[in-house]
């Protein structure tokens, strides 16, 4: 299965962003929260969503483009009443093992991969089989990784990739290299990176270390048998300049590393950075605070070689307790939110966001923002999760290793050396 990426580190509670209050009152707006009793002779829809990660907003703001999807859904089903609970992220899968040991669970689940992935192995939703023609509605790359057999785990929503934010005002031609990048903080640019692997994969692709990285994640270190993972020389000699370079870029008196990116853009918001990384979820409340000041690009990569970061998803799972006309009803909702027309709106209204239907035509051309997503998803990575347990441990484990290279308490050819065995795992063990 594929994936945007796991959430490691410290969780932390985060504000709702416009991609999120768009999808929320898309669904709310049909009912009322939680197990509230329908007038007779309505056929109740209940769906779970998991809260975005890292951004704000008001989701009454987002009426217009919710109205007209409800609205819209319910002139072809005029008797559906769907009612909306909201979960965090660390809450949503508890909630539904306990509701449906009740027969409860809901009948859609709106979430990153991570949790759909999770959601899936512990038996609480369930695959279900659409038709070629239904399949139209996303492109290859977006479903191609979420089936089992002739059915589909999941189905993908929207798209949330990664970009450079920067404040126009400080910086008037973004970089295109990783050099270029330093040279501008060497002459007063101040540089926000993150320091976190799912964050920082695109910096890796510039020393082509990103496969290396991404294997290592995907397929870990045996914890039983120690044995470290088989790369070339050449492989490893990537991943130790990429090592190298972090640790150097740290020494610059004008960049910064954080932990959390809404550490990052709150820091371009204040004006203490000029130039940060960040995902499409940042897009909307940054846009709100800088207005026209905001700048939107495409990551810094090598000569010749553009950076390739990683690209979330948002995708639907459906309940197993359904009645037959529920599911009915939640494949007519899902096949709804991703024709043409509604994928184009939550596009134009949802800063951050690409469509997973390939029928809608991005106008990269007449925007920079669109644009700079748009190449950033062409570019980019999409994680495969075979075992999203082990695949989050890893990823935190590679964060381990970075921070203490970052801090110097690891030199470049010894972090090399921890990440290719199981000793970041084994540091990390309580």
């Amino acid at each position: 299965m594929k994936l945007g990426g796991p959430h490691a580190g410290k969780p932390r509670v985060r504000r709702w962003g416009r991609l999120g209050a768009a999808v929320a009152v898309l669904l709310a707006l049909g009912g009322c929260q939680g197990g509230t009793t329908n007038l007779l002779g309505r056929e109740p829809l209940y769906i779970y969503v998991e809260k975005v990660s890292g951004s704000s907003g008001n989701p009454a703001n987002s009426d217009s483009l919710a109205l007209l999807l409800i609205d819209g859904f319910r002139k072809l089903n005029p008797t559906v009443d769907i009612h909306i609970n909201h979960y965090a992220a660390d809450r949503i899968v508890p909630a539904m093992d306990f509701r449906q040991s009740r027969g409860l669970g809901p009948d859609l689940v709106v979430s990153p991969v991570i949790t759909a992935l999770r959601l899936h192995e512990q038996g609480l939703t369930e695959a279900v089989a659409l038709n070629p023609v239904q399949l139209d509605r996303l492109a290859p790359r977006f479903r191609n990784d979420f089936r089992i057999g002739n059915r589909y785990m999941a189905i993908p929503l929207l798209a949330k990739p990664q970009v450079a934010c920067f404040d126009r005002r400080r910086v008037s031609d973004p970089p295109a290299t990783l050099t270029e990048l330093l040279e501008l903080s060497a002459k007063g640019l101040q540089v926000g990176l993150p320091l976190q692997l799912v964050d920082l994969l695109w910096t890796a692709s510039s020393f082509e270390a990103d496969d290396t990285l991404l294997q290592l994640v995907e397929h870990p270190p045996s914890k039983k048998t120690s044995t470290p993972v088989l790369v070339s020389a050449e492989d490893r000699r990537q991943l130790e300049d990429w090592l190298t370079w972090l640790a150097a870029a740290n020494l610059q008196s004008n960049v910064s590393f954080a932990e959390d990116n809404s550490e990052l853009v709150s820091q371009l918001e204040r004006g203490d950075r000029d130039w940060i990384s960040c995902n499409g979820n940042w897009l909307d409340p940054l846009n709100r605070k800088l207005g026209n000041n905001l700048g939107i690009s495409v990551l810094p990569g090598a000569e010749g070689r553009p950076a390739q970061p990683i690209t979330a998803l948002r995708v639907w799972s459906f309940g197993r307790h359904s009645t037959g006309r529920q599911r009915a009803l939640a494949e007519a909702f899902v096949l709804f939110s991703l024709n043409k027309v509604n994928q184009r709106e939550m596009m134009l209204f949802s800063p951050g966001t690409l469509p997973v239907n390939p029928d809608v035509l991005v106008p990269t051309k007449s925007s920079h923002r669109l644009a700079a997503l748009a190449t950033s998803l062409e570019n980019s990575h999409m994680m495969n999760f075979s075992d999203p347990e082990q695949t989050v441990a890893a990823a935190r484990a590679i964060d381990f290793v970075l921070q203490r290279t970052v801090q110097g308490e690891l030199t470049p050819a010894e972090a090399t050396a921890m990440l290719l065995s199981n000793r970041p795992a084994a540091a990390l063990a309580p």
